[in-house]
């Protein structure tokens, strides 16, 4: 497709699309995309989570291996192509800074994307996600230039997971040696979950559902993929002595700040919205359950991955600067989950 016909047609969709309609959804928008998103289709496919829609994913290498969005995996996986046929899927890694999980399915013959640096992409160009179908899933312009994030937005906050309702200490106790041997509690909410079951400031957190958590990191992590209203229990050290206590995480406590109400006006943001390592910023609506598909320029070239809905008219791209060089180590196990087996140390 030539500029100056792309250029044409989309003047003509814009023109004929209803005032009040998302611009980045609208069906006469997307038509001239079509053929700019093409070639990524092939290689986009739904990652489905218990029978249900939870992302898209980007097919990396043709022997069945998948990137998607990693925090909202949960449950029993599966891959539905574009033909329709589904298959299970298994997670073979998971990369917590970029939230990204490589899945795989037994599948041969997959055709994966080839990136291009996202550093081609000059703000006010236009940018299409790919999606399982022929039509793109939504298309926007580029905001802001591939950047690190900064303040709030530099750190990660997984708005999915299920809250204890307390604060620790940031320095982790340690025995004699030296080891450290759990997250310490400096403050304890009184709506809390922890509240409710019975912990105390001064309580050392040593372990989830019976695989030590040494230190506040260690037990961020294991509370990472859980969900409110789950249970879970804790093992604390109090006055020197091991204490279990059962409890049901809630979801974050306190009413929204005025403008994280704003930002949700638009329609739901993805639960981990935060803390990538740097981002591509454009004005496309994708919704969080169609995070983890290629974006593609007007030429088709593959810049990176959508990794979150951010804001009201804000979708983040992961860049393909920060995908490239963990796909071999994502493949060869490096960044294997950590399984928590019950009873026993996580390994």
């Amino acid at each position: 497709m030539t500029a100056r016909f792309f250029a044409a047609a989309l003047a003509l969709a814009l023109a004929a699309a209803p005032a009040p309609a998302q611009i980045s959804n609208n069906p006469k928008v997307l038509a001239p995309f079509k053929a700019v998103v093409e070639k990524a289709n092939e290689s986009t496919v739904r990652v489905r989570a218990d029978d249900k829609d939870v992302a898209l994913g980007t097919v990396v290498f043709s022997d069945g291996y998948i990137l998607t969005k990693a925090s909202e995996l949960r449950g029993a996986l599966s891959v539905r192509l574009s033909d329709g046929t589904e298959y299970e899927a298994k997670v073979v890694g998971k990369h917590r800074d970029t939230d990204l999980a490589l899945i795989r399915v037994d599948v041969k013959d997959l055709k994966p994307v080839t990136f291009t640096d996202s550093k081609k992409a000059v703000t006010g160009h236009w940018l299409a996600a790919a999606g399982p179908t022929s039509e793109p899933v939504a298309v926007g312009i580029v905001s802001v230039k591939t950047r690190k994030l900064t303040e709030f937005d530099a750190f990660i906050d997984n708005h999915n997971r299920g809250f204890v309702g307390i604060i620790m200490a940031t320095t982790d106790p340690k025995d004699d040696d030296g080891k450290v041997i759990g997250a310490k509690i400096t403050e304890v909410d009184p709506k809390g979950a922890g509240k409710k079951a019975g912990l105390k400031v001064g309580d050392i957190i040593v372990a989830v559902d019976g695989a030590k958590t040494p230190g506040r990191v260690a037990l961020r992590d294991a509370l990472e993929d859980s969900r409110p209203g789950e249970t879970v229990t804790l093992t604390v050290l109090r006055d020197d002595k091991e204490e279990t206590f059962k409890l049901t995480l809630t979801g974050q406590l306190g009413p929204p700040d005025r403008g994280t109400i704003q930002n949700a006006m638009g329609g739901e943001l993805s639960g981990r919205r935060t803390g990538f390592p740097a981002v591509l910023q454009t004005d496309m609506v994708v919704k969080p359950q169609e995070c983890g598909g290629p974006v593609v320029d007007l030429d088709g070239n593959v810049l990176g991955i959508s990794i979150a809905r951010a804001g009201r008219v804000e979708t983040w791209i992961l860049p393909s600067e920060n995908i490239r060089p963990l796909l071999n180590d994502l493949k060869s196990g490096k960044f294997a989950p950590i399984a928590a087996v019950k009873g026993k140390d996580k390994n």
